[in-house]
């Protein structure tokens, strides 16, 4: 992956998720003290237990967002797209972190501290409230995950998580079959099953151990459909 200029994340970032809907003094205000940073597939970002920190935002790359009930093992449960962010709840709780990035490809995000993020609040308290729409964007996803793993059909599950992960028809997702299935809840034989259906009507192409999205409309009609296998 080329090197992430400066200017480019920044554009990324305002062009879809929580950035794009705050004001333009909010988002030059974030910038002057944010870090943008690189991992390398196979890093961890930070995990559950890890001290309170800042928030991340997704430039480019494939991370994997892994959490469970406290007591309970961290299971996968989505794979984060350009423009999103988390790690608010640190800032908003005080408290160690609840859930792990896990970089599985090159990645850049961009990174502000949680000094920062109270700076900020401080202030203007009116920036809590701007920090704490990144958790009612945070609730919306969990919504459609839970609503997407409620569907009848096979197909119709691994075409929403696939449509939920394709933020562009032109870059691949670093993902296996095995996580697919973790994903939405099949075997891996199943997730096979679909992904050559969905090859064979040209909504998809497969690399090693990726995917690209082609037809993302496609993959969302028949995900909504919920016509069982």
């Amino acid at each position: 992956m080329a090197r992430m200029s400066r200017a480019n994340a920044e554009r990324i970032m305002c062009e879809a998720g929580w950035l794009a809907q705050m004001p333009e003094a909010f988002r030059v205000r974030l910038f002057q003290n944010a870090l943008l940073q690189k991992f390398d597939a196979g890093q961890v970002i930070f995990r559950p237990g890890d001290p309170a920190g800042g928030i991340y935002g997704l430039v480019s790359g494939t991370v994997t967002v892994d959490t469970a009930p406290l007591d309970s093992t961290p299971r996968l449960i989505h794979i984060a797209v350009p423009g999103g962010w988390t790690g608010e709840d640190s800032f908003m709780t005080g408290k160690p972190r609840r859930i792990e990035l896990f970089a599985r490809s090159e990645t850049w995000v961009m990174h502000v501290p949680l000094e920062t993020m109270e700076q900020m609040a401080a202030s203007d308290p009116g920036n809590i409230r701007a920090f704490g729409v990144i958790s009612i964007l945070a609730a919306d996803k969990l919504l459609r995950i839970v609503h997407d793993l409620q569907k009848k059909s096979v197909s119709s599950r691994i075409a929403s998580v696939l449509h939920r992960m394709s933020w562009a028809t032109d870059v691949p997702i670093s993902v296996s079959q095995e996580n697919l299935g973790i994903l939405t809840n099949t075997s891996r034989k199943q997730v096979n099953n679909a992904i050559q259906r969905f090859i064979e009507a040209g909504w998809i192409e497969t690399g090693y151990r990726s995917i690209t999205v082609t037809n993302p409309l496609a993959l969302r009609r028949h995900a909504e459909q919920d016509v069982v296998d």
